[in-house]
């Protein structure tokens, strides 16, 4: 959250972006400058790019209607968590990790090529902007990566709390009951789901089964409904979110059908199936604890 707003107080934006600015500006008609926020959102973990985002538009170097668009891709959960929360933890595999990044981020890359067709060519940009690396802009990062993380805190505490009274209530397993008999998939794997819905991290629970890979990187696409209303108070009602949940629910089925693509190609059924007959303790690296 702090180095998020390094990144654009120093103005180091413009020159992470130099490599990919034929690639920004034509195919994507995405501002030259702007391209390496979508790429440090697609490593940094669920908000950072709502985060990013933020921080341009209130400096006044992004206006309101490309930053609503750009909410919509630069999103997603990073390779390390894709890894250890599901990768490792459920199938033991880093490769399956790697697919649902894969899956994910393709996904994100056809909404902003979407999102692109709808608007005009950019104009072109130099990217001659100097670094600017001051001690008020690393102190302002600071403060302002602590009050974001102060954000995302409330939002899975409360989210917890959430969870604690459906789960008492009967809320869940009642929709687990009817979501398992439309889909006859078990209402144990039903319960994980839509806690997964509400949490993310709630993934970790799902049994290895490679039938459920693609659903789990579908609802890791999502992202869960906690770590929406993370951006929601990330970007504090500045912006309009209806192409950020427009795009999320496209990327969600994009992201459902590039696995299912990848599994295939990759036939990563057999190697899972092949890898679980394995008896041996694996170390878990989950970043969740």
């Amino acid at each position: 959250m702090t180095a998020s707003g390094i990144i654009i107080s120093s103005g180091l934006y413009y020159k992470l972006s130099i490599p990919f600015s034929p690639l920004s500006r034509h195919v994507f008609h995405l501002r030259a400058d702007l391209f390496s926020i979508f790429l440090i959102s697609s490593v940094g973990g669920y908000p950072i790019g709502a985060k990013l985002l933020t921080n341009l538009y209130e400096g006044g170097n992004i206006d309101k209607e490309t930053t609503e668009k750009m909410l919509g891709f630069c999103y997603m959960g990073g390779p390390a968590f894709f890894i250890g929360a599901a990768g490792m933890k459920i199938y033991q595999s880093t490769a399956v990790g790697m697919i649902i990044f894969a899956s994910i981020f393709t996904a994100n890359m056809i909404a902003m090529l979407l999102f692109g067709l709808q608007s005009p060519l950019p104009c072109k940009n130099t990217l001659g902007r100097r670094l600017n690396f001051t001690l008020d802009g690393f102190l302002s990062s600071i403060n302002s990566g602590g009050i974001g993380i102060a954000k995302i805190c409330a939002a899975i505490i409360f989210f917890a709390s959430l969870l604690a009274v459906l789960e008492a209530s009967g809320i869940i397993a009642l929709l687990s009951q009817i979501i398992s008999s439309l889909t006859n998939i078990s209402p144990e794997v039903c319960r994980t789901f839509l806690r997964s819905m509400l949490e993310i991290s709630n993934i970790s629970a799902v049994p290895p089964d490679i039938s459920f890979l693609p659903i789990v990187t579908a609802l890791l696409s999502f992202g869960g409904f906690c770590v929406i209303f993370q951006v929601e108070g990330i970007i504090g009602g500045q912006l309009s979110t209806h192409n950020f949940l427009l795009s999320r629910i496209i990327t969600m089925i994009l992201s459902y059908f590039c696995c299912k693509i990848l599994i295939l190609t990759f036939n990563i059924s057999n190697y899972i199936q092949v890898s679980a007959l394995n008896g041996e303790t694996i170390q878990q690296h989950s970043p969740i604890p």
